[in-house]
């Protein structure tokens, strides 16, 4: 789909390497720039193979390495061909360092007119705002959103993933393919930015108005749905299971399972809204009827009456099933091969190419370093001087 875009990828940690993981799996080649020595923090983060993060192997397989110190001059040097070849230029650092090396927008724009610039940072511009790190974790913490996971007792809750770092991966991905659409149009480059504050933002439901309409605050809720009930996690006889059967269809349906179609005259149940405020009284009448039930014949019963349920599983549990084995594909570390998700973008009528190598440190110097006419000799030069590895 992306066959001949080029992408020149600054980033480090998530949020950059996952947008441009999409992108790659989609067809585009991804030259990964990286510091000599150490590269992404991200190779050192986690369980490793083969002196790899395992981490570091998920997000950037199939994408070119390529070691280069863009702080020295001769680095920039090279930056600035590569620039010149290439359709995206991404970023992570932090505000500022990007000016500081000279690479500020207009930079680029004389460089390449017709390159996408793509920024990714913490939180958007403010005046006065002090300039900072920004971590998928302290965004979370600043944004509400460690208040509102878990139960309803004020401890912060962190989310189980970096929720923030892989949203807006996402939204930034969509961003440059808008862009590049665009650019089919216009002939022009256009500078894309999108920020983790922003993502936190964006899955919010309907907390923001909210809050200005009716000064409500985004609270923690444990794992009962907000706007509709019953809805929640019930204990059955050997583990729990997630039951979704807030509205008046669903509801109807639940009783028939639990032949209890008579709590459906009742007023305190018989339409939504009432329902949402009597949670606590339907949650117990569906627990004493879940407790009955191993997990296996709930399902059943459940998918008989056609209302939606989800066991609760361990992880492990998820990648034994079916399900998850057919959205998991090998990939390879120095001849090791390791399990990863697959490309979550699906096209049934095409055949996209596996990008499963994931690249070590400076793996592709040479080849990229040839393709812009940078001689053998320069590149023996370039590697004394610790510009390479």
């Amino acid at each position: 789909m992306l066959n001949g875009v080029k992408i020149l990828d600054l980033t480090r940690f998530v949020a950059g390497p996952h947008c441009t993981l999409l992108l790659s799996d989609l067809g585009a080649e991804v030259i990964k720039v990286e510091r000599c020595k150490k590269g992404d923090d991200l190779r050192m983060i986690g369980p490793m193979v083969n002196d790899i993060s395992l981490w570091a192997a998920v997000l950037n397989r199939g994408k070119k390495s390529l070691s280069l110190n863009i702080k020295e001059k001769l680095g920039k040097e090279i930056l600035f061909k590569l620039i010149k070849n290439s359709d995206v230029l991404i970023e992570n650092f932090r505000p500022g360092i990007m000016e500081k090396l000279g690479l500020d927008w207009k930079k680029i724009k004389r460089i390449n007119p017709k390159i996408i610039m793509a920024r990714i940072g913490g939180y958007p511009k403010v005046k006065k705002s002090k300039v900072r790190q920004a971590f998928d974790a302290t965004v979370q913490a600043e944004t509400g959103l460690m208040l509102i996971s878990g139960e309803d007792n004020k401890k912060p809750n962190m989310i189980g993933t970096v929720l923030l770092d892989y949203t807006t991966g996402l939204n930034m991905a969509v961003g440059i393919l808008s862009a590049l659409y665009s650019r089919n149009k216009t002939g022009k480059g256009q500078l894309v930015e999108t920020t983790l504050s922003d993502a936190a933002l964006s899955i919010s439901m309907s907390a923001v108005p909210d809050y200005f309409i009716n000064n409500a605050e985004f609270k923690q809720n444990g794992n009962s749905d907000r706007f509709s009930s019953p809805s929640n996690t019930y204990k059955t006889k050997n583990g729990f299971m997630h039951i979704m059967a807030g509205s008046d269809e669903r509801f109807f349906n639940l009783l028939k399972a639990m032949n209890r179609i008579e709590l459906f005259k009742k007023k305190s149940y018989m339409n939504s809204r009432n329902r949402l405020k009597n949670t606590k009284s339907l949650d117990k009448i569906v627990t004493n009827w879940t407790k009955k039930y191993t997990n296996k014949q709930l399902g059943k019963l459940l998918s008989k009456f056609s209302v939606p349920w989800g066991e609760i599983k361990n992880f492990s549990d998820f990648l034994n099933s079916d399900t998850a084995k057919k959205s998991i594909k090998k990939a390879v570390i120095k001849n090791t091969n390791i399990s990863v998700p697959r490309c979550p973008i699906i096209y049934p009528f095409l055949k996209l190419k596996n990008k499963s190598k994931v690249p070590s440190l400076g793996q592709h110097n040479k080849s990229i370093l040839n393709e812009i006419k940078i001689t053998k000799k320069q590149q023996r030069d370039l590697k004394k001087k610790e510009i390479t590895d």
